[in-house]
């Protein structure tokens, strides 16, 4: 007694036939335990698609319904495969700029992955309208600062990029099958693709670890799938296959493609076959004659084939080819590849039914022809695709094609993240020269993304399953150096002393590109910056007076160039007293046309204020500021600041004119640098 519960029906609608399959499990194993097989009556499906949704729905119901009869239960549940010539293929490139003096690690290369997949979809959605979902790609080439590499991985550079090719899945196939199963009353519990399934079939996982090429062989395309380090890498189509050949013998031989298509089933297992043309006339053929008319379709198939095979691989031959589908057994096909492909014709191999170890067959009579829809039966109990999963990313629900095992990866790239948002970008150094040496600013680090499944910490690799919860915390870039003069100054020294009875002050001096500038100045990528802490007599010249052949004294002895002026030094740029300096600040605020001896004697007394208090000048006609210190004692001899003169709260200078009342205030005041 067979239980509705415990059988697992699969279906493998193909542009020329629907086979059928249900089987339970036994020993680990699926067993076929009823089969049928039947062909559309018309061309209701072309190159794999669905033209004709009821007369599909037909040929699938037939099957069903012989199905049920023979088992006495009712299907209601079924398996099913998208055609590989509904995927899209594109090759894509991406490009990012790095930190040269990073390491590349595997967050920063799937990021540049993921970039070239973005921009595959994008290339697609140019050709195709509507939803895409991605089912894999595979990395033709990396490549560093412009030269190809194998490996990215703790290299360092400028740019790096990323050769792919990435294969979509439209939504609106997808709705196709199943409104073919919904006409007949059956639940989809699994979808996945027919490239899947017969790589699922033909070669086990054991296997994958080869580079192998499955390729399914239809009427209507050529499925590829391409397996390398234990998985499933790269999926594909080329859309060529047996119906091409039976057009060619059709018209050749002026029959319709019915008849074409049963004089090429016959002729090769009889060696001859007897047909009626559409003029009514009775016509003789031998497989040799139909070798020389299917030959030129042979040659095309193998160069499609092989250069999709080539193109999925990242430019390269597989280590093998297995072949299935009906079409697998053209004439002069396996040599043609194998040439081709520059392969041994010993590593083209035509797998049938007999070689799917994980199932037990009623029989072999369908060949290769029946190995996908075994595949379609396992996939599904593997649960490897289970039509589509819901998962939460940042709380939007994102819907993806289950075939195969998805990883956060899967979820970025159906949500539309741009890629940008999980890889940080390290704030830019600023490269100058300072007094001479190479110096470098640097910018701040980045903040990775942090990548969450249902709260614990995971990374893009990590894989999802049905309702899972992802957190994305988008990475931060770091912020770009802004250095400044002031962060190379580790303090303000200057030197204060008298030139001229004048205090001077020697403050440190900044320069960026020999232009002076302040210090709050922003340094730029490849300034040469000059920080000057002025000291010498030559120092004070170069830049403060600008007159290098200023000669400097002290004590009536003239100074070296070479001289370090001390704090407080009393200097004169000529041999003369304090008194002579006096005489010359009187003179010039005389009259020019009075000459001093000319002025007749005349001594008024002034009072004024000093610091509050109240004190007589006299003696003289006209009193100017540094009069005072004949009359009120303030020492000069040793600097103890800045000196500070003010007539009635007006900065005043030794030869302002002094009158009746005024308040004068003299004082010494800490240097701007000492505060």
């Amino acid at each position: 007694m067979i239980k509705q519960e415990d059988v697992t029906f699969s279906l493998d609608i193909g542009t020329r036939s629907v086979i059928g399959t249900v089987g339970v499990i036994r020993d680990k194993k699926f067993q076929v335990i009823a089969e049928k097989y039947t062909e559309h009556n018309e061309r209701a499906m072309i190159d794999g698609q669905i033209h004709d949704i009821s007369l599909v729905s037909k040929a699938v119901g037939y099957v069903k319904r012989e199905l049920e009869e023979e088992l006495g239960i009712e299907l209601k549940k079924v398996a099913i495969a998208a055609a590989g010539r509904f995927l899209r293929t594109t090759v894509a490139k991406s490009e990012i700029e790095i930190d040269d003096d990073k390491e590349i690690d595997k967050e920063l290369v799937r990021s540049l992955e993921l970039t070239a997949v973005k921009n595959a979809e994008e290339k697609v959605n140019k050709q195709v309208v509507g939803k895409l979902y991605s089912v894999g790609y595979s990395v033709k080439n990396y490549f560093l600062n412009g030269y190809a590499i194998s490996n990215l991985l703790s290299h360092k550079g400028q740019v790096i990029s990323v050769e792919i090719i990435s294969t979509f899945l439209p939504r609106s196939v997808v709705d196709s099958l199943y409104a073919v199963t919904k006409k007949l009353g059956l639940t989809v519990t699994n979808l996945t693709l027919e490239p899947i399934a017969a790589m699922e079939a033909a070669i086990p996982q054991n296997l994958r670890l080869l580079n192998l090429a499955l390729v399914d062989i239809g009427a209507g395309t050529s499925d590829v799938a391409i397996s390398s380090n234990e998985t499933i890498s790269a999926y594909g189509m080329a859309a060529i296959a047996g119906d091409e050949v039976t057009e060619a013998i059709a018209q050749a031989c002026l029959v319709d493609f019915n008849t074409a298509e049963t004089i090429k089933r016959n002729v090769f297992q009889k060696g001859e076959y007897t047909y009626t043309d559409v003029l009514g006339i009775e016509n003789l053929i031998t497989s040799d004659e139909v070798k020389k008319i299917i030959k030129p379709v042979a040659v095309k198939m193998s160069e499609e084939i092989g250069k999709k095979i080539i193109e999925l691989n990242g430019g390269k031959t597989t280590n093998a080819v297995f072949l299935v589908g009906g079409g697998a057994h053209t004439p002069l096909l396996k040599e043609l590849l194998a040439e081709k492909l520059n392969l041994p014709p010993q590593r083209i191999a035509i797998k049938g039914r007999e070689s799917v170890t994980d199932c037990i067959c009623l029989d072999n009579e369908l060949g290769s022809t029946g190995v996908t829809v075994l595949g379609i039966a396992l996939v599904a109990i593997k649960k490897f695709g289970g039509d589509f999963i819901d998962v939460f990313l940042n709380n939007s629900v994102i819907s993806l094609f289950n075939s195969k095992s998805n990883t956060v990866m899967d979820v970025v790239l159906q949500a539309g993240m741009n890629p940008k948002v999980l890889i940080g970008k390290n704030g830019k150094n600023i490269r100058f020269t300072l007094n001479g040496s190479k110096r470098v600013a640097f910018g701040t680090i980045a903040k990775s993304a942090v990548i969450k499944i249902n709260g614990v910490a995971s990374s893009i690799d990590s894989e999802i399953k049905e309702n899972d919860k992802i957190e994305i915390q988008f990475s931060q870039n770091g912020n770009n150096a802004q250095p400044k003069i002031k962060d190379y100054v580790k303090k303000l020294d200057a030197i204060g002393f008298y030139l001229n009875d004048i205090v001077k002050n020697m403050e440190p001096l900044f320069f960026i590109n020999k232009e002076k500038v302040s210090l709050d100045s922003e340094i730029n990528e490849g300034d040469v910056v000059e920080i000057v802490f002025p000291k010498t007599v030559e120092d004070y010249k170069r830049y403060y007076d600008n007159d290098l052949n200023l000669e400097i004294y002290k004590d009536n002895q003239l100074l070296m160039d070479s001289y370090i002026i001390e704090e407080g030094d009393r200097l004169y740029s000529k041999a003369e007293t304090i008194e002579d300096i006096k005489d010359e600040v009187l003179e010039e605020i005389m009259e020019p046309e009075v000459k001093q001896e000319e002025i007749k004697p005349s001594y008024d007394n002034i009072i004024i204020k000093i610091n509050g208090e109240d004190v007589t000048l006299k003696g003289k006609e006209k009193y100017i500021f540094v009069d005072i210190f004949n009359f009120y004692e303030f020492d000069l001899t040793v600097l103890r600041g800045q000196l500070v003169m003010l007539i009635n709260g007006e900065k005043a200078g030794f030869s302002d004119p002094l009158k009746e009342g005024d308040n004068v205030e003299i004082r010494w005041e800490s240097f701007p640098f000492e505060k």
